[in-house]
């Protein structure tokens, strides 16, 4: 998992495994939404990716456990500073 930031946003990028169709990035958008207070969510099928973008930090292991419970896997959870 990755996240910058930008001004006062951070963004995290989240490698996601299991997610085959336009309808998998919307559940696990909706499980984001639904649990945290983000500005943006965004998610790719094809890239295996989720976006993120919040105005403070997020609790990392709540994400992933978040998806999780949504029965996709959360791969290479990686942290850095830009």
């Amino acid at each position: 998992m990755f996240f910058k930031k930008k001004g006062n946003e951070i963004t995290y990028t989240v490698t996601v495994n299991g997610m085959m169709c336009g309808m998998c990035e919307a559940h696990v958008n909706d499980i984001i939404r639904k649990n945290f207070d983000v500005k943006k969510v965004t998610s790719s099928h094809l890239k295996n990716r989720t976006i993120i973008v919040s105005k403070e930090e997020l609790n990392e292991d709540a994400i992933k456990q978040s998806i999780q419970s949504m029965g996709y896997e959360v791969k290479d959870i990686k942290k850095s500073k830009e």
